[in-house]
């Protein structure tokens, strides 16, 4: 299960995507609901997670940051103090209690069907996240993570 369905389905959130960091970056320029970050280490585009966290810290000193990877460890100044780093792979609980941890949160947020939510611009109804992945590449991405999607069925 992909990071943005877990933290969608299992734990109620509402997870907008964005296709690399830059995308991420100009989405926290025009919204003011995002509370949390996840990504990848490793992306496309010019940035990876680690840069990404840094300019976050940076410019969004408010917004949560959650880096994860199954081939990179952060290193000493990879990532600001208060972010954190998730390693791959992790079960859906884990990732689940550390956005809750981030967030301050100790129980999972309601469910609310969000086809039934009215919602008026710049008022959230849920905590928000970036999920970045990428787009039409041929393999499933979340955090600019590539995993094989499944054959063809025979």
């Amino acid at each position: 299960m992909l990071a943005g369905d877990i933290l969608t389905d299992d734990a109620g959130y509402r997870v907008i995507e964005a296709v690399n960091a830059d995308e991420a970056l100009i989405m926290l320029e025009s919204r003011h609901d995002v509370r949390l970050v996840f990504t990848d280490v490793n992306m496309p585009g010019s940035l990876n997670g680690f840069a990404l966290a840094r300019i976050v810290d940076m410019r969004f000193p408010g917004i949560k940051v959650i880096v994860t990877s199954g081939l990179a460890r952060p290193g000493v100044g990879d990532l600001p103090k208060g972010k954190r780093f998730l390693p791959k792979p992790y079960a859906p609980s884990a990732l689940i209690t550390m956005v809750q941890e981030m967030l301050g949160e100790t129980a999972k947020p309601a469910m609310v069907p969000l086809d039934t939510v009215t919602v008026e611009q710049g008022s959230p109804v849920l905590p928000t996240a970036i999920k970045i992945r990428r787009m039409h590449s041929g393999i499933g991405a979340v955090g600019g993570l590539a995993q094989p999607l499944p054959g063809p069925e025979e």
